[in-house]
């Protein structure tokens, strides 16, 4: 069946407005927020807000998840990790956010899987001067994102990863991304300190709370605990895949492959500095998954391997 759809891109583009239109149904019918407690100022607002404009705070969901999937599609094609066109990384990637009900409770790693998609889809191999503005506004972008979740902060890594991977690293370019961080929260705290609710402001991070995916019944139930330790096996099974793939290709496509996989166990450290509970912090691993199966999904194997892994994987996180 994958073999299928895999050829037939026809079938992707059914498949992916079916899966499209059953998302934003979802979405209309049954989006709520998470708990705001010990989350960020940004999404206490944007909770706020939803809580008061419903209509519209699903009006800015849905937007943001087309733009993710847009965003997704472009990453794919401009890498090339595959020889033919495929909107197979958009349907895993709806498919997966359906799964783990990431479109039923709108958690803060809804809004960084946004800002993850931005930052990875930035053009870096361009000229100095270019480099510069595109690092002053990633650190911008960074900065809000960290202001929706925490969690946020990894994208920084990601991109210095990003820079020393494809030698495009200099001390300035850091510099320029660090200075973009630093001056939106010199802005924010600027407009808190002029507004005398700076100690709010600074109160709010210290409520803070990390390790979510603790909460809950993963601890008690077994059953969780074995689905998630086979689900970072086929996770790291999928990275070392890749890169054997891969390994006969130009410099230039390696480069790309070690970028994504880093990408990848970056997004993992999200896992733990979240607030998030399960299974809603599966969302974070959401781009990578898809963008994995869609390029395994282009490779000829043996008994079916690849379906098999496949199907295990949504699953997993469907459990």
């Amino acid at each position: 069946m994958l073999k299928f759809i895999n050829r037939k891109i026809a079938f992707q583009w059914m498949l992916l407005l079916g899966l499209l239109t059953l998302s934003v149904y979802v979405v209309i019918t049954q989006a709520q927020l998470s708990n705001e407690q010990g989350t960020v100022f940004l999404y206490k607002n944007f909770a706020h807000f939803f809580s008061q404009y419903e209509f519209f705070g699903k009006g800015i969901i849905i937007a943001v998840l087309l733009l993710q999937v847009v965003l997704l599609q472009y990453y794919f094609t401009k890498n090339e990790f595959t020889a033919k066109n495929s909107l197979l990384p958009a349907c895993f990637y709806l498919s997966i956010l359906l799964l783990t009900k990431s479109l039923i409770t709108i958690s803060p790693s809804f809004f960084t899987l946004l800002f993850l998609l931005i930052t990875i889809s930035i053009n870096y191999a361009t000229s100095s001067a270019k480099l510069k503005i595109n690092a002053f506004w990633i650190g911008i972008l960074i900065a809000l994102g960290t202001c929706f979740d925490l969690s946020s902060f990894i994208l920084l890594i990601l991109v210095m990863a990003t820079l020393i991977i494809n030698q495009f690293f200099k001390i300035k370019e850091i510099g320029i991304l660090l200075f973009g961080v630093a001056l939106v929260y010199f802005y924010f705290f600027s407009y808190f300190f002029f507004t005398n609710s700076y100690c709010d402001w600074i109160l709010e991070f210290q409520q803070i709370k990390i390790l979510g995916i603790l909460d809950g019944e993963i601890l008690t139930r077994t059953s969780i605990l074995i689905s998630l330790i086979v689900l970072g096996v086929i996770y790291m099974y999928f990275i070392i895949r890749t890169r054997l793939i891969n390994e006969s290709k130009v410099v230039t496509q390696r480069k790309k492959v070690v970028t994504f996989n880093t990408c990848a166990i970056l997004m993992l450290a999200c896992l733990f500095i979240s607030n998030s509970a399960y299974p809603y912090i599966l969302g974070y691993l959401s781009v990578p998954i898809s963008i994995y199966l869609a390029i395994l999904a282009q490779e000829k194997n043996p008994l079916f391997i690849n379906e098999i892994i496949t199907i295990l994987t949504l699953f997993l996180l469907w459990l």
